[in-house]
């Protein structure tokens, strides 16, 4: 029997069960998707503690308007839509996807497929990455990543090498983040490559949300599969929301309108000072079909899915905080197993 120990991303979470979980190989999906060979990170240095050895990643001056993040929200929504498709496939709900800055385009995606493939280093940046690292008029430097939960540390080496030229992330990785978190990877100066600026806390919410709903599932393929306690995801509170950035990094890429959201720890970024939202507000069917390689390779998107997707989700109030008192769902496998079995 394959049995693969899930190592991936995990959120701090008081109320949570920190047993490490296991799941079995889906033998019967097989996806479309290219072969990430295994990326070799050398000695790394913790750039986290030792705050001279940190490039500063304050923003230049760009003419973006930094009340409104629109478009970050925008993308960051679609890479939690296609974490929610790997979901579906049994697979940790991890994804990012790559936008060129000059063309505006959303160039590549990439998604956790570490259990079906048996292979560790198969986690979302490398797969997006690998699709464009032997295209010669890529500027890597022109590039962003957004991705629903921090780089790990072989992640932020791998994009770091290749000269990524920001990052843009949900929640933080407490056990392996390489992105401020537990290493400074991105910023350490003793490295030899370029360092990149990173910036977390983008509908980070919604990305620890989507990681629960993966971790309550229970492998049954297990011999004596294990009844997954406290699965009650929908009344957890989230932990505090806090910044791996300077006050003065913060202000550059989040505007100093959102200062009291650095300082307080209990508010969450929204894309307008002073208005919240819901994730219909970001992404619908058009949009989500819009995306290269999603159904090529993850299979047709319906609105079906993009219902399920969005009741997920607690919204996010005019002031910051997450609205506790919408009703939300849970994703059940099994459920959506017998479904299946029924429209046969």
């Amino acid at each position: 029997m394959n049995m693969v120990d899930i190592d991936r991303a995990s959120v701090t979470d008081q109320t949570t069960d920190t047993e490490s979980t296991t799941i079995n190989n889906s033998e019967d999906k097989v996806l479309n998707i290219v072969n990430i060979s295994a990326v070799s990170d050398g000695e790394l240095r913790n750039g986290k503690d030792l705050m001279d050895s940190k490039t500063s990643i304050v923003e230049p001056k760009y003419p973006d308007n930094l009340d409104d993040l629109t478009r970050h929200f925008v993308y960051m929504s679609l890479s939690l839509f296609i974490g929610y498709k790997a979901l579906l496939i049994n697979e940790t709900p991890v994804a990012c996807l790559i936008k060129d800055e000059v063309t505006d385009k959303i160039l590549s995606i990439g998604y956790n497929f570490t259990n079906i493939s048996l292979n560790g280093t198969q986690h979302a940046e490398l797969i997006a990455v690998k699709r464009l690292i032997d295209d010669p008029t890529i500027n890597f430097k022109n590039l962003v990543l957004y991705v629903t939960v921090e780089p790990c540390i072989m992640c932020a080496s791998f994009l770091r090498q290749c000269g990524i030229g920001k990052v843009i992330y949900g929640c933080g990785n407490d056990r392996f983040g390489g992105n401020g978190t537990v290493l400074s990877i991105h910023l350490d100066k003793n490295l030899l490559d370029d360092p990149y600026p990173s910036f977390g806390g983008i509908m980070r919410t919604e990305g620890i949300q989507l990681l629960r709903n993966f971790y309550i599932q229970e492998n049954e393929s297990a011999p004596q599969p294990k009844v997954k306690k406290n699965k009650d995801i929908d009344q957890k509170l989230f932990p505090p929301n806090e910044f791996n950035l300077t006050k003065e990094e913060f202000v550059s890429f989040y505007g100093s309108g959102r200062e009291d959201v650095w300082e307080s720890h209990d508010k969450e970024i929204t894309p307008t000072i002073g208005k919240g939202y819901t994730l219909g507000d970001f992404i619908d069917l058009n949009v989500a079909n819009e995306v290269p390689f999603l159904e090529e390779e993850m299979g047709k998107v319906d609105q079906d899915q993009i219902n399920e997707f969005f009741h997920l989700f607690y919204d996010i109030t005019d002031e910051g905080k997450v609205d506790y008192l919408k009703r939300i769902e849970k994703y059940n496998s099994k459920k959506r197993k017998l479904s299946e079995v029924t429209e046969v």
